[in-house]
Formats: C-alpha cells, sequence, structure tokens
C-alpha cells in the first residue's frame, strides 16, 4: 500500500515522517546521557534533556500512528516512553529536593494535554497496567497526606481516568478541573447519564478540542514554513477521547468518525483486541519491565534507558544488572525486536 493511502492524517507526508522518525531517535538516544545545553545549571541541564527524551518517545509513538504503521508494537514503545518519564521524574525530583514535584504540570496546557494524551493511549493499547507508574509521577510521594504537599486530587479529570484504572476507592475526591477548555466536553461525556449525552458531549468536546488547543507549542505544526518544511508535526489525536468511547461503552461511535482528531482504528484495534488488557483474574497478561536485581521474567533481548547500547539477551531467572547513576534505579524493559 502506498503512503499516502495508509496515512491516518493527511498532512504528513513520507518525507516527514522518515525525517520526524530519524529526528525522535537520534534526540532521544543522545539526551539520554547527555545534557541539554540550556538551563539555570548542570542539574538543571540534565532535567530538560531527560524531558526531552520523554517527548520524543512519545512524538515517536504519535508519528508512526499517524503514518498508518500497525498498532500492536506501539504497546511497548508507550512503555518505552513511560519508562522514559519516570527516569525523567527521578531527575526533576533530585534538581527540586522535592519528590511531591509532579511531571506533569496541570496548570501548562501542553503538560495537561500530554497527559491525557497518555492516559487515553493507556486504555487504548490495553496497557492498564501502566496507570500506576503514571499516577507515581503525578500523586507525590505524600499523595493528600496530613502535610498537604501531595497532588492526589488536583484535577477531576485525572482522577476519574485514574478511578477507571485502579477503582475509585483507591483514588482521591477531587472538583476542579484544570483545564476546562476543551476538556470540559469531555469530563461531562465522563459523567453523563447515559451514552446517548455523553455522545452529545463528546461531539461538543471533538468539535472544540483543535481550536482550544491554540495555546500549545505542536498547534498548526502541519502547515509548512516558507522553505516548505514541516516542523514538528507528529499528528493530532484526541487518544483521550478514544479512552472515553471505550470505557463508557459506546458501541457505536461511527459519529465521531468526522473528527480528524478522533482516533477511530485505534478504537476498533481496541474493541477486536479486548482480550490483551485481561486475563481470566482480571489481571493484565504481559509483563514486560523488570527492575534491576530482579530475575528476569522471560528469555529474550531487554534494553534499559539508563545505559546507551544496553540491548542484550538473558535467560529466564538470570539476575537483572543494575548500572551506576545519579539518576535513578535500573529498569529494564522487554524488546519488541526479539532477534
Amino acid at each position: 500500500m502506498e503512503f499516502h493511502e495508509k496515512r491516518r492524517q493527511q498532512f504528513l507526508s513520507e518525507k516527514t515522517y522518515r525525517e520526524a522518525l530519524c529526528y525522535c531517535k537520534e534526540s532521544s538516544e543522545y539526551f539520554a546521557t547527555h545534557p541539554m545545553g540550556s538551563g539555570d545549571s548542570e542539574m538543571h541541564q540534565h532535567v530538560l534533556a531527560r524531558r526531552t527524551v520523554g517527548d520524543d518517545l512519545l512524538d515517536s509513538l504519535f508519528v508512526q500512528y499517524t503514518a498508518g504503521e500497525p498498532i500492536d508494537p506501539l504497546r511497548i514503545q508507550l512503555e518505552q516512553a513511560v519508562a522514559a518519564f519516570e527516569r525523567y521524574g527521578e531527575v526533576l525530583w533530585q534538581y527540586r529536593n522535592d519528590r511531591n514535584e509532579a511531571a506533569f504540570d496541570l496548570d501548562s496546557i501542553d503538560d495537561y494535554c500530554q497527559l491525557m494524551q497518555l492516559i487515553g493511549l493507556c486504555f487504548l493499547l490495553h496497557r492498564r497496567d501502566l496507570m500506576p507508574r503514571v499516577a507515581a509521577l503525578q500523586d507525590g510521594l505524600d499523595a493528600v497526606g496530613e502535610r498537604g504537599k501531595g497532588n492526589g486530587g488536583a484535577d477531576w479529570l485525572y482522577e476519574e481516568f485514574m478511578s477507571f484504572a485502579v477503582g475509585p476507592e483507591n483514588r482521591y475526591e477531587a472538583e476542579v478541573l484544570r483545564c476546562s477548555k476543551p476538556y470540559e466536553g469531555l469530563a461531562d461525556a465522563l459523567s453523563s447519564a447515559d451514552n446517548e449525552a455523553a455522545l452529545k458531549d463528546l461531539h461538543r468536546y471533538l468539535k472544540r478540542w483543535y481550536k482550544d488547543l491554540a495555546g500549545t507549542g505542536w498547534h498548526d505544526s502541519h502547515k509548512a514554513n516558507e522553505a516548505g518544511e514541516q516542523g514538528g508535526y507528529y499528528g493530532y489525536w484526541a487518544f483521550e477521547a478514544g479512552a472515553a468511547v471505550l470505557l463508557l461503552g459506546i458501541e457505536d461511535d461511527s459519529s465521531l468518525h468526522q473528527y480528524l482528531y478522533y482516533p477511530k482504528d485505534l478504537v476498533a484495534w481496541a474493541r477486536a483486541n479486548r482480550a490483551l488488557s485481561e486475563s481470566e483474574d482480571g489481571k493484565a497478561t504481559d509483563r514486560l519491565r523488570c527492575e534491576a536485581g530482579q530475575p528476569c521474567p522471560r528469555e529474550g533481548f531487554w534494553f534499559t534507558p539508563a545505559k546507551a547500547d544496553s540491548r542484550r539477551r538473558f535467560a529466564q531467572g538470570e539476575t537483572m544488572p543494575a548500572f551506576s547513576t545519579d539518576f535513578g534505579a535500573t529498569i529494564w524493559q522487554w524488546d519488541e525486536r526479539q532477534q
């Protein structure tokens, strides 16, 4: 199939796609071990670099979905992105000397949007097992403890999604929606009395989604500059809207297909692959992450963001090694390429 026939948004050219993949790969590999050129201190430069790695890996996932690539491999790439944000969190907390600092700033439209997209992908790719790790990046060490320094209950929409993942009894009460434009429509959909009303709310949400996110850094990135080149366009996707459809059990979402930003292919894939999400006991079937010092759970190739060129084969039961680093624990990830 020709590239223009399989791509999921018409703005993406094959040239831009190849360049974006190359850029994300080179940038993420470099900044995994090198500091950013800007920053008010060396530690701050490492903070910015590690955040860049997370952004790059998520952007790579976005642009592959936009290009019409197969969806199954994106499940592994999503975990790689979450692992990169965990590395960022460790450096951020050291820099701030405060483990209650949220990895995603809910008062930043860019961060809020990215967090909702990340959460949406966790549901749509059947990686709910990643949600507690995302929560650990946001909640803070104290959650809503006696000192009140944690972030539990900081945003209604975030808490609602987390409640779907881990149960409301394990989450916090929230009254504030920190980013009402455009997310009020999505919040209304998740709290609607029935799916007919929820669909109306989702229509309202998707109609406003792109326009209300005009303040983000990626907005209008599909437009070419004077040299005729695109910059920073990886795809525009309201993954969180697709997650809402899945969570609410809306079986007929065809009326939402008119919106360019609605990930209809991913919603259809999620429905067709529900078995990936749960085993008989209702828990995630795949174990794709292993901390250093623990026995390897599956024979094959693994890698860790803690060290460049770390990919190697482990036997089941073999102890996963740790690397000396100032930036947190060594976490090994299962590599989808088992050759």
